[in-house]
């Protein structure tokens, strides 16, 4: 390799000559800039080109120009900027499906007490006063004050639907709007004639009756290797396993992209809220998440937040832990920004419900003893081998995130400490050294095994898998027999496992 020269060789001038190169060298390792796309519908409110567009966003007030205010899009942004606030987030709508979700509340009578009711819209919780002399109609309007002043936390609008219906709809068309839960009930007995019917329990909205397509969406993000995908699906699409869904529109996108001299190392999470069979069955099916490697479904049964919330919360939990740990141990991690199922001791899995889900490639929510959710385990879509048995071997997403991390280190770093060389085989014991600007396989894989043992070092990889890899000859770097410019290189790890049970036995001993 040349030597860098601070002065042209052709120069006359006498002096001295000086370049100081602050960068010089290969990068520290490090995760480098872990992008996200987010994949969600826009309100009329959103300013983006449906399909086409893809834009850079800086912070949450970016999601809502761009999606619509309290969208699905703009709530998920919120997620992730939560709990990772340098988030770098590309956002992108595709088309929106048809139909608008909607629900009427109907208040009637008046009440001869003053009088309350306990409202609840997507998990958001608030009340309402109905007061002595007020009609129907000023506890409709109310109601839709109520709404209105909360339009950036909340993915519906509320109007006049006629006398004393407060209608709601969801601001973004197509079944993503289903999935928003409703409930306003008084709380007291009726003091005189008033009523108020059409969600007395949290009650989904109703009129969205198609998804999008992101086929088109996901070609425009082709030219850019993002870390997370995130599609805002409503659960319908998830559970959709008859025909080609969007999950495993992104899954193709992803397994087309992820191998080559311009792979993309690229992972999706997708959230849901239905049911556990119903996600079991989406994880395996080829026409969903296939047993994919590199997706994540994580399931908040009967969630009141939406199934994107949950997947920007999760993006975001898992960008604030890989930042400072590719391989962060998350189990039990408390997931603040989400809403819960309406009943907690019903809807929480049960341990036969957790070892199915978690079996079948299904990240579970569930509560700890304060009913707050938290995570039971991130784990990926495969769980299944070739012939439809179990298969542990991947499990936690901190496998996937570890992997591609320690990878993109290499591909990163190994073109720039070997700039410009040229390679032969290893040398034999007492020959002469290399010439000046050649280097041998030996040099590519004591730089390789330096990369490593930093991972080693920060509790990434495991080290006994390391040393025997160097030892047993399985770390392989060698000039290619065909093409003498080619170097081949295997470069196994092994991941260090997160801690997720203990087992104890606790005898007594006879005295």
């Amino acid at each position: 390799m040349s030597i860098p020269s601070a002065v042209a060789a052709s120069t006359l001038t006498p002096g001295i000559y000086i370049t100081v190169d602050l960068l010089a060298g290969t990068a520290s390792p490090g995760t480098g800039t872990l992008a996200v796309a987010l994949i969600a519908t826009q309100s009329s409110g959103g300013d983006l080109t449906d399909d086409t567009e893809v834009r850079a966003i800086g912070g949450e007030a970016d999601a809502a120009t761009a999606f619509g205010s309290g969208t699905i899009g703009h709530l998920a942004a919120k997620q992730i900027y939560n709990k990772y606030g340098e988030a770098q987030i590309d956002v992108i709508s595709p088309t929106a499906g048809a139909g608008t979700a909607t629900l009427n509340i109907t208040s009637a009578g008046a009440p001869t007490s003053n009088q309350v009711a306990d409202v609840e819209f997507a998990g958001r919780t608030g009340e309402v006063a109905w007061l002595v002399g007020e009609s129907a109609d000023d506890f409709r309007d109310k109601l839709i004050d109520w709404v209105v002043e909360r339009t950036t936390d909340l993915p519906c609008t509320a109007s006049s639907g006629g006398a004393g219906i407060t209608q709601v709809d969801s601001k973004v068309t197509g079944n993503v709007g289903n999935d928003i839960q409703v409930k306003a009930k008084l709380r007291y007995s009726q003091t005189g004639t008033e009523t108020l019917t059409g969600a007395l329990v949290n009650t989904p909205l109703a009129g969205g009756t198609t998804d999008p397509d992101l086929t088109t969406a996901l070609t425009y993000l082709q030219g850019k290797e993002y870390h997370y995908i995130v599609p805002c699906l409503s659960n319908t699409d998830v559970a959709n396993v008859g025909a080609t869904n969007n999950a495993k529109r992104v899954y193709t996108h992803i397994y087309n992209l992820n191998t080559g001299k311009d792979a993309k190392l690229q992972q999706s999470i997708i959230g849901y809220s239905g049911s556990l069979a119903t996600a079991q069955a989406s994880t395996q099916n080829a026409n969903s998440f296939n047993n994919a490697e590199f997706s994540e479904c994580i399931e908040g049964l009967s969630f009141l937040s939406l199934p994107g919330e949950i997947a920007g919360r999760e993006c975001g939990g898992r960008l604030a832990g890989v930042v400072l740990d590719p391989a962060v141990n998350r189990i039990g991690e408390y997931m603040d920004g989400l809403y819960g199922a309406e009943d907690k001791i019903a809807d929480k899995p049960t341990q036969a419900e957790s070892e199915a889900a978690l079996g079948d490639g299904v990240s579970l929510l569930s509560y700890d003893a304060q009913d707050r959710p938290v995570l039971v385990r991130a784990i990926t879509t495969h769980s299944k081998d070739a012939s439809g048995g179990a298969d542990r071997r991947l499990l936690d997403v901190q496998n996937v995130d570890a992997a591609y991390i320690i990878a993109r280190d290499l591909r990163t770093n190994l073109p720039i400490e070997f700039a410009n060389a040229k390679i032969q085989e290893d040398s034999e014991a007492g020959d002469d050294l290399p010439p000046a600007g050649v280097i041998e396989e030996r040099d590519i894989k004591a730089y390789i095994i330096q990369r490593l043992r930093f991972w080693q070092n920060q509790g990434v990889v495991l080290r006994q898998s390391l040393d025997d890899a160097i030892t047993n000859g399985t770390l392989i770097v060698q000039v290619n027999a065909t093409d003498p410019t080619q170097v081949d290189m295997v470069v196994p790890f092994e991941i260090i496992q997160p801690l997720a049970k203990m087992g104890l036995v606790a005898q007594r001993v006879p005295s």
